[in-house]
């Protein structure tokens, strides 16, 4: 059984059909956290902390799937909408996503390599990762400012000004015991996203490739489709919706091993 690169890998497997979205598929991709948002702020009013938990993490991470998609532009929309998008999800998520693209189009293109702070997580343990993990949202908005271009600067400058004044003004003025449950929810899912991420998909890739991926129905329901982690580096422009028929095509070549592609 040969083993492909990534470019021999594109050749062999038919991708290009799918990142097309369907008439109404970029609608439903865009509207994925709204539910679990709403069922974040019906939680907390009944002061239910537990399903608010849960809530929010979901609306991290689809919050953040649907954020990785305008970073790649795969999500069937205009540029313009890609930053408004971005925009938008980071007043939601308590970051800048534009920070957060500026990192990650580096770590696409030089993956675990020096100067990919994204990565930088998979070089170490797991307590090492867990121990950094909490510094790591600092690393990248740090990394995005010194590195990013003027423009890209801009758009950083206005999603943290943003949410520090719509966290300022909501704690201030409303004093809402569910908002400040969210704050905190969500800074929490912030800080230890980086484990799930990064270092999971991530860990030990110098022995096998680049990344990992998950084969196991539940947890890649569970996850939303983000542990096809290696399809997602081999094919960026496939949208997270699609990762799962590619990770099909690509098993279905039978006498194809592609490195990356091992089991979480």
């Amino acid at each position: 059984m040969s083993v492909l690169s990534v470019h021999q890998l594109q050749t062999v497997v038919e991708w290009r059909d799918l990142v097309v979205f369907s008439k109404y598929g970029w609608w439903v991709e865009l509207v994925l956290p709204a539910p679990w948002l709403l069922g974040a702020w019906v939680f907390g009013y009944y002061a239910l902390w537990l399903p608010m938990a849960i809530c929010v993490m979901y609306v991290f991470v689809l919050g953040l799937r649907v954020a990785h998609g305008a970073i790649h532009h795969s999500l069937g929309v205009s540029r313009g909408a890609d930053h408004a998008i971005k925009f938008v999800l980071s007043l939601v998520m308590l970051g800048s996503s534009h920070a957060i693209a500026y990192t990650h189009r580096y770590h696409h293109s030089h993956c675990l390599k020096k100067g990919d702070v994204e990565g930088q997580l998979a070089h170490s343990s797991f307590w090492q990762a867990l121990w950094r993990s909490p510094a790591y949202p600092v690393h990248i908005h740090i990394a995005a400012w010194m590195r990013a271009k003027p423009h890209e600067k801009h758009w950083i400058i206005a999603e943290l000004t943003a949410s520090v004044l719509i966290q300022g003004i909501s704690f201030l003025i409303i004093e809402s015991e569910v908002l400040m449950a969210y704050t905190l929810m969500m800074l929490i899912a912030n800080i230890l996203a980086p484990m799930v991420g990064i270092w999971a998909v991530h860990r030990n890739g110098d022995e096998f490739g680049f990344a990992r991926s998950c084969r196991h129905r539940w947890i890649n329901a569970l996850t939303c489709g983000m542990f096809y982690h290696a399809e997602h580096h081999a094919f960026p422009a496939v949208p997270t919706s699609q990762l799962s028929v590619l990770a099909k095509r690509i098993d279905a070549a039978s006498d194809v091993a592609f490195k990356p592609v091992i089991t979480l």
